[in-house]
């Protein structure tokens, strides 16, 4: 099965998921050394601000910001010069150090700089679903057991079609397939959006909800924290998974 992001190192071992509170990646591509900009005689160099950033995974983004723009800044400062305006539905590349408020973008033209990770939601497309199964996948081998073709229920699941969606949210594999599963997950999510994510948590149950949840809060929108992400960035579809939809059903039941 083509993996639906590249990999990455973690620990010194090569892994394409997320291990417990590992790192999930959620990118095409990963720059083992920091990103260059251009000096004043238009040579490249290393900003002395990302130096650090050697090693860290790179994933992909997009603004999500209701002014429809974003200010890319010199340095890690609200009030530094603006290089770029980043307009909403263009992609970059993003770096982002656990604990940092602010991540280094780099856009398509090649302009880098500094942007709050409050601003950034992560970006799919659907190139980065997994492929037709390979012998020896573990997230396949273990669908197909439970009755599953995995391949043909993500497909289903990113287009929107609510079976599928229930079919492949309610898996549940064991070690490294598991860990691949949410993944693909942060992928489905992404494609079909939030609007039609939270029309189909509407129809489910309170355990449905919670179980989803708890697989999920390690990973799910990961270098960011889940739960913070999802009131952001998904926040129709959040209403549901944490909590707010929960009590309002539980009231309406006991009633």
């Amino acid at each position: 099965m083509k993996c639906f992001c590249s990999f990455f190192v973690t620990a010194g071992l090569t892994v394409t998921c997320f291990a417990g509170n590992e790192q999930m990646p959620a990118a095409k591509s990963v720059s083992e050394q920091p990103s260059l900009q251009p000096d004043e005689n238009g040579e490249e160099t290393v900003t002395r601000e990302f130096q650090g950033f050697a090693g860290v995974s790179e994933f992909r983004g997009v603004i999500d910001d209701p002014d429809g723009y974003v200010n890319l800044r010199k340095d890690k400062r609200a009030d530094a010069p603006v290089v770029a305006k980043v307009k909403a539905g263009e992609p970059f590349e993003f770096q982002k150090k656990e604990h940092d408020d602010w991540c280094h973008v780099k856009l398509e033209s090649g302009v880098g700089g500094w942007m709050h990770y409050s601003r950034i939601k992560l970006y799919f497309t659907k190139e980065d679903l997994p492929g037709k199964p390979e012998e020896g996948d573990e997230v396949d081998e273990q669908a197909r057991e439970r009755g599953i073709n995995y391949y043909e229920v993500t497909q289903a699941a990113a287009r929107g079609d609510q079976k599928a969606l229930k079919t492949f949210l309610s898996f549940r594999g064991d070690g490294a397939a598991a860990e691949e599963h949410v993944g693909v997950s942060s992928v489905v999510i992404h494609l079909i959006g939030d609007d039609a994510f939270a029309k189909f948590l509407d129809e489910q149950s309170l355990d449905f909800y919670e179980q989803l949840i708890a697989v999920w809060e390690l990973g799910i929108a990961w270098p960011f924290d889940t739960k913070e992400y999802l009131r952001r960035h998904f926040p129709k579809s959040a209403k549901f998974l944490l909590g707010h939809h929960r009590r309002h059903e539980q009231h309406r039941r006991k009633s």
